[in-house]
C-alpha cells in the first residue's frame, strides 16, 4: 500500500468514526424529554465515551434498552480503535521508506479490518437513531 491509498483509506475510517459519534449523540438526544437541537448541544462536546456513558445513564433511568451488553462492549473496542487511528497511527505505525505506506502488512490487514467494522457501525447506528427518533415522534404526537 503506498501513502496515497494509506491516506484515502485513512480518511474514510475516520468519516465512518465521525458518523459514528454524530450518530450516538443522535441517540443521546433522542432519548432526552427535550427538544433534540437542546439535546444535542447539551452532549456535542463530550468524548465518545463520555456520550456512551451517558446513554447508559440514561437506559438506567428510564428502564430501557438501547444496546446490550455485548454492544457496549463492541463499541469501547471501537472507540480504542476510533482514538488509535485518530492520535496514535502516524507515531506508533512503521512506514516504508520507498512507498510511504504501512511498512507492515498486519497494520494494513487491521485497517482494513477496523475500516470494516466502522461502516458496519455507522450502518447500525444510524437505524437505531432513526427508530428512537420516530418513537420520540409517536410520544409527541399522543400527547398532543
Amino acid at each position: 500500500m503506498i501513502l496515497k491509498e494509506f491516506r484515502i483509506t485513512h480518511s474514510t475510517l475516520i468519516e465512518h468514526y465521525q458518523f459514528i459519534e454524530a450518530h450516538l449523540e443522535g441517540i443521546y438526544a433522542a432519548l432526552l424529554d427535550k427538544p433534540f437541537g437542546d439535546g444535542i448541544r447539551e452532549i456535542e462536546r463530550d468524548s465518545l465515551s463520555g456520550v456512551v456513558r451517558e446513554i447508559r445513564e440514561i437506559e438506567k433511568e428510564q428502564n430501557i434498552s438501547v444496546f446490550t451488553e455485548e454492544e457496549y462492549k463492541q463499541l469501547r473496542q471501537v472507540i480504542e480503535r476510533r482514538n488509535f487511528w485518530c492520535h496514535c497511527c502516524y507515531f506508533e505505525m512503521s512506514f516504508d521508506l520507498k512507498t510511504g505506506g504501512p511498512a507492515k502488512v498486519r497494520d494494513v490487514k487491521v485497517l482494513f479490518e477496523d475500516l470494516k467494522t466502522a461502516e458496519q457501525w455507522r450502518e447500525q447506528l444510524f437505524h437505531k437513531k432513526i427508530d428512537l427518533l420516530e418513537k420520540k415522534k409517536k410520544t409527541l404526537e399522543n400527547k398532543l
